[in-house]
């Protein structure tokens, strides 16, 4: 009768240890070895079976299957001046959400989601304001698409993670961290006798309309190489053509006919043709008690209507880096966009001069990005915790050229960031 009951305990603890953890397999262990259902050498020969059948039983891709999120509070107030002593300030309180996942399907595949707070007509930006009565917000589908790789190539198609997320190297002032394209992307990466090489390129769809199909093609080849043991060298050079985008064209563009120190007319048409070239570049030394990072832009569109307004740039620095509870970094960085130099409405949502009173047209107390700026940025960052960071950002901007009244001033935008990742 005892022999049966531990030929049963046996079989049944190995069928628990198929299905539930390792630390619930094992508490059942101990408590049949406590009953003396099971001897010591018994309980031992069972882990060790059961060790062995998990190792050769592959895993289901839905194991495989990651959730990643953050939550982002804002305090934001920007303030411009105007002649006169005129001014106007807006302070506003603002939250970020954003939740997605990645499934390994094991096959070179992987397909990714990720839903967000913000607006469907905002490609840009994320944020949420609080500015009613608690009405509910909604959520949005910022990123849907299936990548496959194998030998150095990846293919991803849909709605995609962020440039900055996929192996581009292209400045935020460019295009902006939170826009995420629509359309397919292909990625290799290379050695060329031990430089490594990396090639992407890009179909974005922009705008589609029985009229016209707006679309971006984009490429870039990017390389980095290793210095010294401390410094390591990370170069881009890419160019993309906005097609079907022409000044007398029909552009299906989402910044509302807004014109002031902008690449866009008032009729929603793009002023100037653009096919940029931009040049990227980021140096990195960590010899010192925290790293320092150097970095640089330079953009060119040879398309622009107005030849002296073609050109766009930016330096930086960085010092330190905030990963791990109790590290903090901050940065600076000079940002000059003309107007033509390329397309206003993928450029940094956070970097504009343009109030509501300098644009015909607008209502309310606006802030708008864009084009014909320049201007710093200071930002700091502290890592309270490894899921909990604090962040500070001030930016300090005008127009290059001003509008026809000759009334634009510095423009001031501070933003107060609690930043949780889980």
């Amino acid at each position: 009768m005892k022999k049966c009951q531990r030929i049963l305990a046996f079989a049944f603890s190995l069928a628990i240890a198929g299905i539930a953890s390792a630390q619930s397999s094992e508490s059942l262990l101990k408590k049949l070895v406590e009953k003396k259902v099971l001897t010591e050498a018994e309980a031992a020969e069972l882990r060790n079976e059961a060790n062995a059948e998990n190792a050769t039983k592959p895993n289901s891709w839905v194991d495989s299957i990651t959730f990643k999120g953050d939550l982002r509070l804002r305090y934001e107030m920007k303030h411009q001046e105007w002649a006169a002593g005129s001014q106007s300030s807006r302070n506003r309180f603002r939250y970020r959400f954003r939740y997605g996942a990645i499934a390994d399907l094991q096959n070179d595949m992987k397909v990714g989601f990720r839903i967000a707070s913000g607006s469907t007509s905002n490609p840009i930006s994320t944020n949420q304001s609080l500015d009613d009565a608690g009405h509910n917000d909604s959520l949005n589908i910022d990123q849907a698409y299936a990548q496959w790789s194998r030998d150095g190539f990846t293919v991803m198609g849909g709605k995609m993670p962020n440039h900055s997320k996929t192996g581009w190297m292209i400045s935020s002032g460019l295009i902006d961290t939170d826009y995420t394209p629509e359309g397919a992307e292909l990625h290799y990466g290379l050695d060329a006798g031990g430089l490594p090489l990396g090639l992407h390129g890009g179909w974005h769809s922009i705008s589609e309309s029985a009229h016209a199909d707006d679309g971006m093609l984009i490429g870039q080849l990017t390389t980095e190489h290793t210095l010294s043991s401390n410094t390591a060298l990370k170069l881009g050079l890419g160019s993309y053509w906005l097609y079907n985008a022409e000044p007398t064209g029909r552009g299906g563009f989402w910044f509302n006919g807004i014109s002031a120190g902008n690449s866009e007319t008032s009729g929603n048409k793009v002023a100037s043709n653009f096919n940029p070239y931009f040049v990227d570049a980021a140096l990195t030394y960590k010899g010192w008690a925290r790293p320092v990072k150097f970095s640089a832009m330079y953009l060119n569109n040879p398309a622009a209507a107005a030849s002296s307004e073609d050109t766009g740039y930016s330096l930086g620095v960085k010092y330190g880096s905030a990963k791990k509870a109790g590290e903090w970094e901050i940065g600076y960085e000079w940002r000059h966009l003309e107007q033509d130099s390329t397309w206003h409405g993928l450029t940094d949502s956070d970097f504009g001069a343009f109030g509501a009173r300098n644009i015909a047209g607008s209502n309310g107390n606006k802030y708008y990005n864009g084009t014909n700026v320049e201007g710093s940025l200071i930002k700091g960052r502290y890592q309270l915790y490894d899921n909990v960071k604090l962040g500070f950002g001030w930016g300090i901007t005008d127009a290059i050229k001003n509008d026809v009244s000759g009334t634009d001033k510095t423009t001031h935008r501070f933003s107060f960031d609690v930043i949780f990742s889980f």
